[in-house]
């Protein structure tokens, strides 16, 4: 009978868990009048932004963002301040020059920078302790900085519609061989 409780306590207890985890995502019209301390996930997705507005870093507890479907061209640097932010959409803008600022998000696990004109990533994504996921497909990029190997939490990294020659792809899957590496199939006209 204990066992019993202690079974059912258990399961109850992970459903409440998993309950507080899941964020209620606002969009961007809804949150301009809320209290910002009250705000944890914001889509603010498809409003051809070209920059942020700064109304936007007033939302210091962010745990999701999505800025994706703008016109951005850059992550500015005051994006820094949502440390607790864990997942950052920023698919299909004009973002090209190497992110720097997703280094000062502490707690990021999942980072989706698909579809924009990004040559290269900083090295200092090897401090993202908590890294899961890196979606960067359909991106000039053909080199991928060292330090990713200190990612011990990386599980997928996302590289398709990307021309990579057989050697770049075989030194990933085998360095990190515990991570689900996408590729197209390698380009021979690149090595």
């Amino acid at each position: 009978m204990k066992l019993l409780l202690a079974i059912t306590f258990l399961h109850w207890s992970s459903l409440l868990l998993a309950q507080q985890d899941t964020l209620k995502i606002y969009r961007w019209e809804e949150v301009q009048k809320a209290n910002p301390d009250t705000i944890f996930a914001i889509d603010a997705s498809k409003l051809k932004w070209e920059k942020l507005p700064g109304q936007l870093y007033t939302f210091r507890n962010l745990k999701y963002l999505d800025i994706s479907k703008n016109k951005l061209k850059e992550l500015p640097l005051e994006m820094g301040g949502f440390k607790q932010l864990k997942i950052l959409d920023a698919t299909k803008n004009n973002i090209d020059a190497a992110p720097i600022v997703i280094c000062q998000l502490p707690k990021l696990q999942k980072l989706h920078l698909a579809k924009n004109k990004i040559s290269s990533l900083p090295a200092c994504i090897g401090y993202l302790a908590d890294l899961k996921m890196i979606d960067i497909w359909d991106n000039p990029i053909n080199v991928l900085p060292e330090e990713i190997l200190n990612l011990k939490k990386l599980e997928v990294v996302d590289m398709r519609s990307i021309m990579l020659g057989p050697g770049f792809q075989k030194k990933w899957e085998q360095s990190m061989p515990n991570v689900k590496w996408y590729f197209d199939p390698p380009c021979h006209c690149v090595e």
